[in-house]
């Protein structure tokens, strides 16, 4: 390789800087410092022998991200790199602890945080490339004990094991079988499984494993939050802090500067049963298992696993697994009742879609990050929405904040956690239903696992707006233009909004949940035998018409009442004559009840619009400016109209 010499100008703009350094693996468009050179400079800064300038601080953290895999994979670079962060750490303190950085700070570049950026940079890249495995195992005498001191704020503290040569061996799953149905998101990742060890920062630990785990895409994984952050605008940890390491033998070492927990990760279809992997200079974490293998007593965990040191804790069933901070459970007395509840929650989205209860890995992973994985709440295998603060961690040790929604259950979970478990489940939907049909699940958590009524259960599934029952959501969609005019429902008005899902829920009040659930098994059956559908575009007759059989009744007044009219209604209706499907009676009482509720004039209206924001409550919505008498007469005639369509000679 052809090194250069020379310093990269001082004026070089703080932008550039800031793009190169975004990217893991960015390859130097331009001639720079060798990145020894760089990173002699950022220490001489550091200790005060040869101060440098803001702008050359930043052309060095340049040279450093265009150097990374240098940097990580030659011994000599990483030798100085990690001699680097620990000059920093002593003399500034470790990143996000030190007073600087304490909290976070921004991506985009700041005057007075350009030395902090630069070891951002530096540790960055050696957990990038020191820890490959063909490097690890090249350098590994290099990387003991290298440990980076800001994983005392994240992933948290840990102390080595007193005895490095003890071994603690555990139970795990590794098999995941092909799924059946249509895709659910993640589906053929690889499932990851807990072993209730964690690795302290600077440790090399050893995992044995079976023959069976050899060499057939096995995983080890140092730490559970996978998920990469370098697109977030604000810097609250390191962006990627979780490695990889492949089983290709019966003994494999791993090692994370950050330590971390410590998991197996089956890949998909992989039929090893359950093994036994045993993991030595490991320290042990909190690990309830609800697993029907290996399942933790409540005495083992309260005399036990709640205390064990490791600073994440893991739970996991067949059904459902979360990583939470360990700190949140030392004085969690009953996680039986809360991995049941969670485990009831999953059965009854299982039921909805017609899924088996038990898949090839948990219906649902959640954890706890210092940040959002995505720029709003994402799905994710882990799905990672539910940010916390590590500077909080003592006080919610001390039982002086609340225990987080995820140790107390889905009962008490807000509506994005099932909203996202229905995107990654991937529900067939009705053109437009994209971020309404997802809100179903929640119904269906509460009110057929928790005895929460359906009018609540429905309020609940979306922003929990306790006021909101079916009835009132119909009227907020009778009172619109597209209502009166006998227009379907337009995609922004189904968004995140109850009207969007309300056929659903107005379908399990008349027929029952089993209903639906008949429908999604049908979709399930079809996608088994190589028929699928639109995810987000299912075409309308065709579901009207597989959601009828699945209710025995004709679902298409009540479906068109909620804005999905039917394309091609004279052929729908021979195809649900010759399916017995005859009008229903239940349909007919159900419309004529809505009619009554039409608003017939501006006071109604405003009784209606005042009783779904209610006084002190926080709202951007601000009532139709122009609803009145005449209004109310065309909403009420269009459901007429409707009502003389599908029911021309009144109720059957």
């Amino acid at each position: 390789m052809i090194m250069f010499n020379f310093r990269l100008p001082s004026w070089l703009p703080f932008a550039l800087v800031t793009v190169l350094w975004l990217a893991p693996g960015w390859a130097a468009t331009a001639a720079a410092p060798e990145p020894a050179a760089a990173l002699k400079s950022l220490a001489q800064s550091i200790s005060g022998d040869a101060p440098l300038s803001a702008g050359e601080v930043s052309n060095a953290t340049t040279v450093v991200v265009a150097n990374a895999a240098a940097i990580g994979g030659d011994p000599t670079l990483a030798a100085q790199a990690f001699q680097l962060a620990e000059l920093y750490e002593t003399r500034l303190g470790p990143l996000f602890i030190n007073a600087a950085t304490k909290g976070g700070f921004p991506r985009a570049p700041q005057a007075g945080l350009e030395i902090h950026r630069a070891l951002f940079a530096v540790q960055q890249a050696l957990l990038d490339h020191a820890y490959t495995p063909a490097n690890f195992e090249r350098n590994a005498a290099l990387l003991a004990g290298k440990r980076f001191q800001t994983a005392d704020y994240f992933p948290g503290r840990a102390t080595p094991p007193a005895n490095p040569e003890a071994a603690h061996e555990v139970r795990i799953n590794a098999s995941q079988p092909e799924s059946w149905g249509f895709p659910v998101l993640y589906t053929e990742e690889p499932a990851r499984r807990p072993t209730g060890c964690y690795l302290a920062p600077g440790s090399i630990a050893t995992v044995t494993v079976p023959a069976a785990l050899v060499g057939k895409g096995f995983n080890l994984r140092v730490g559970a939050h996978s998920w990469d952050l370098a697109k977030k605008p604000r810097i609250k940890r390191l962006d990627r802090v979780s490695l990889v390491f492949p089983i290709t033998g019966p003994v494999t070492r791993i090692a994370n500067p950050l330590g971390g927990g410590i998991y197996v990760e089956v890949p998909y279809r992989a039929d090893a049963g359950q093994v036994t992997v045993r993991i030595a200079n490991a320290v042990r974490s909190p690990f309830f298992s609800a697993r029907s293998f290996a399942p933790t007593s409540l005495a083992e965990w309260r005399n036990a696993e709640r205390l064990q040191p490791g600073p994440w804790a893991d739970f996991e069933s067949d059904k459902f697994m979360m990583q939470v901070p360990a700190a949140w459970v030392r004085q969690l007395e009953d996680p039986v009742s809360v991995m049941r509840d969670w485990d009831l929650s999953m059965d009854a989205v299982s039921e909805l879609l017609g899924l088996p209860l038990v898949r090839s890995k948990t219906v649902l992973y959640m954890q706890n990050d210092v940040l959002y994985r995505g720029t709003a709440n994402f799905p994710g295998y882990p799905m990672s929405n539910d940010p916390y603060d590590p500077d909080k961690l003592a006080a919610s040790a001390s039982g002086a904040t609340p225990l987080h929604y995820l140790l107390r259950g889905p009962q008490y979970s807000p509506h994005t956690t099932f909203h996202e478990l229905g995107h990654a489940s991937s529900i067939t939907k009705f053109s437009g239903e994209t971020e309404s049909a997802v809100n179903l699940l929640h119904v269906a958590v509460l009110n057929r696992k928790f005895g929460v009524d359906l009018d609540t259960a429905f309020a609940r599934s979306l922003g929990n707006r306790g006021e909101m029952t079916l009835d009132q959501a119909a009227i907020t969609w009778m009172v619109t233009d597209h209502f009166r005019q006998s227009q379907p429902m337009a995609a922004a008005e189904m968004a995140y909004q109850h009207r969007g899902h309300g056929k659903y829920v107005d379908i399990a009040k008349l027929y029952g949940w089993d209903a639906l659930s008949r429908f999604w098994h049908s979709v399930q059956v079809d996608a088994s035998q190589g028929i699928t559908y639109p995810k987000n575009a299912d075409p309308a007759d065709s579901r009207i018409l597989r959601m009828s059989q699945a209710a025995h009744a004709d679902l298409t007044p009540l479906i068109h009442f909620w804005g999905v009219p039917p394309e091609a209604p004279d052929r729908l209706k021979s195809q649900l004559t010759q399916a017995g499907l005859a009008a229903s009676p239940a349909i007919y009482d159900r419309l004529r009840h809505y009619q009554d509720l039409v608003p017939l004039n501006r006071e109604a209206y405003l009784a209606h619009f005042n009783a779904l924001h209610p006084r002190g409550a926080k709202t951007n919505d601000q009532p139709l400016a122009d609803y009145g008498e005449r209004e109310g007469r065309q909403a009420r005639q269009a459901l007429q109209t409707l009502l003389d369509r599908y029911f021309p000679t009144g109720r059957p």
